[in-house]
């Protein structure tokens, strides 16, 4: 089945039920940054947070999708193991004809989709998204309306490709009749498609200080309506890290949990309470001044003790050679 979201009307209608009473996780995009993801699902499932639907946005829908096959702490150790052998060459493989046609506008896209497509298939252990232990929505982007269009039926690694084709880098995939490209571009956090989906309880694992900021906003926007959803955020810290730079997973999932373990200690944010939301918006600023002066102040410490170690982290505000730039949602 696929669908395009009108929020909480008839898309509603056309999504499967929710199965069981647990909260929705949301994954968003984030390309290399979705290692942070690993930790965060590992705090939520050592605290005792299962979930009964997963919805997924690019990186969000990879990692939703494996979860969903493996959702246990075990489960869990084998993505992160998955995410540190990952290197640059294994999602984006060069081709020389197809680097050439593209820079020449001859295609739409940079790079083929085979490399993904063989670490997905290889790890992804259902083949049908209908089959997915736990009911699994994977979000990507008509590319000629840009309306979001949820997958929850048909071939997962096809819909996975869909949902994290990024534009002019990756080519786009045919479902239905409709060309689908990276989801971040219609719902890189899927809260709506969530709700519509028929989630009261949310858990969003976002990866970027900005997604944050358009959850909060988000859910100002729905404080004057009817709906009444329970939304946990674990915030994103803002990261320096060079797109495909997949160097740097180990410390990623370290800190996705660091952050999933602070966030599990916060009182949902209630769309039908403003206070809720605009304390949270409080929350949110006071977490990210606290973040960075912790790490500042461990990067100095470790540069005392080992002088010669002048390797950037991921946490640096001017990391050498490393301007700060976002990372596509892959």
């Amino acid at each position: 089945m696929t669908w395009s979201p009108e929020f909480l009307s008839g898309a509603q209608q056309l999504a499967s039920p929710v199965a069981g009473a647990g909260p929705t996780y949301v994954l968003s995009g984030g390309g290399n940054l979705g290692a942070l993801q690993v930790g965060m699902l590992q705090a939520l499932v050592e605290s005792g947070v299962h979930p009964s639907r997963i919805v997924g946005t690019s990186i969000g829908a990879i990692n939703g999708a494996f979860f969903a096959g493996r959702p246990s702490l075990d489960g869990i150790a084998e993505i992160a193991q998955l995410w540190r052998s990952l290197r640059r060459r294994s999602v984006l493989r060069p081709n020389a004809i197809t680097l050439v046609r593209g820079l020449a506008g001859m295609s739409d896209h940079l790079f083929d989709s085979l490399a993904i497509r063989e670490v997905v298939r290889s790890f992804l252990n259902f083949d049908r998204l209908e089959e997915s232990p736990i009911p699994l929505a994977v979000v990507a982007t008509d590319a000629h309306t840009m309306a979001p269009v949820v997958l929850d039926q048909g071939d997962a690694t096809v819909a996975l490709l869909a949902s994290s084709a990024v534009p002019r880098l990756l080519p786009p995939v045919e479902i239905s009749g409709r060309r689908l490209i990276d989801g971040a571009g219609a719902a890189d956090i899927a809260l709506r498609e969530a709700a519509a989906l028929g989630a009261s309880e949310v858990y969003v694992l976002a990866t970027a200080p900005l997604q944050v900021t358009r959850v909060i906003s988000e859910l100002a926007s729905w404080a004057s309506k009817a709906t009444s959803l329970a939304v946990h955020v674990i915030t994103a810290p803002s990261l320096h890290l060079p797109y495909a730079d997949l160097d740097h997973s180990q410390e990623l999932i370290d800190l996705g949990y660091e952050r999933a373990r602070e966030a599990l200690k916060l009182a949902p944010v209630q769309t039908s309470d403003p206070l809720s939301w605009a304390a949270y918006s409080a929350h949110v600023e006071t977490s990210e001044l606290r973040f960075r002066r912790t790490h500042a102040h461990r990067r100095a410490t470790e540069g005392k003790r080992h002088p010669r170690n002048n390797t950037p982290s991921i946490t640096d505000d001017n990391a050498p050679g490393t301007p700060p730039q976002p990372c596509a949602s892959i």
